[in-house]
């Protein structure tokens, strides 16, 4: 009887003691799932960046002036500003902003403003005289823009002055195109659904506007677009998208053409605007949700 006892204790042990009438023991509770994470809530906002500087010759006298007003990028998560990405998310706010302000820095570090530094510096340097009193001083170069924001889409329309001496100052328009969700600039067509046929559709387009509206001007009576425009206006008019400023605002697409690009200076900048009810057949779907369209 000894050892029968000594065995069902036994048994006892290995079967948990749930045969011999023991308490059973609790099942563990559930582990608590880990808290989720904060949702990453990233914005992004185009300030104002000034740069100013006066060149001097070595006596002192003020020769030049630049003043560039410079769009810059800033991303936010959860309205703080990005200063070292913590997420991959965040990595990629980084990158897109770099990518943006990189492009308008090239201004501050041009070599074309660099070259008009040391011109204007020669020339004083050899004609002094046309520095001092009512002549020409100070040359300046100035740069400044208007920004149009969608959802993804940054546009930016700017007007760059430039006076370095001579009979007159130039304006060269420039336009830049960014899309926040591919962190590119884009190439305009890429918005349409067939980008040959939007290309020399809206080359259509600028070439009928700019017929009617020398047609409602007096002082071009009897004149065509051959008398006013270079003669290879129609080559320029089809490259408006590749090598002259398009910008995008609340009411449609602008195009212009600096002077001496499509005609003289005395006639001035070319600017043509288009609605988006005037290009919708145009537009891709992911053109459209680029424009806020959608």
């Amino acid at each position: 009887m000894k050892k029968f006892g000594i065995l069902t204790l036994t048994l006892c042990l290995v079967l948990g003691l749930t045969a011999c009438g023991a308490t059973t023991l609790p099942t563990p509770e559930e582990p608590t799932p880990p808290a989720v994470a904060d949702t990453e809530d990233i914005t992004y906002e185009v300030t104002t960046d000034p740069y100013e500087q006066d060149i001097l010759a070595e006596d002192g006298t003020k020769l030049m002036h630049i003043s560039f007003q410079l769009p810059h990028l800033q991303a936010y998560v959860n309205g703080q500003p990005i200063e070292t990405p913590a997420t991959p998310a965040q990595e990629a706010a980084v990158s897109r902003m770099n990518t943006f302000n990189e492009s308008f820095d090239q201004w501050r570090e041009s070599e074309s403003v660099e070259e008009s530094i040391a011109d204007t510096k020669m020339m004083y340097q050899e004609n002094p005289e046309l520095f001092t009193g009512d002549s020409m001083a100070p040359l300046s170069e100035e740069l400044t823009y208007t920004c149009y924001r969608t959802g993804s889409l940054i546009s930016i329309a700017a007007d760059y002055y430039s006076y370095l001496g001579g009979a007159h100052p130039n304006t060269v328009y420039f336009s830049w195109n960014f899309d926040l969700d591919s962190g590119i600039f884009l190439a305009i067509p890429e918005l349409a659904e067939d980008p040959q046929a939007f290309t020399l559709a809206v080359a259509d387009m600028i070439e009928v506007q700019a017929v009617e509206r020398f047609q409602s001007d007096p002082n071009y009576a009897g004149l065509s677009l051959s008398d006013i425009y270079w003669e290879n206006y129609r080559e320029v008019m089809e490259k408006w998208a590749s090598d002259y400023a398009v910008s995008f605002d609340a009411e449609g697409m602008t195009i212009i053409f600096s002077a001496y690009e499509l005609a003289s200076y005395a006639a001035g900048p070319q600017e043509f605007h288009f609605s988006y009810e005037q290009l919708a057949s145009y537009w891709s779907e992911s053109g459209r949700a680029v424009l806020g369209l959608n």
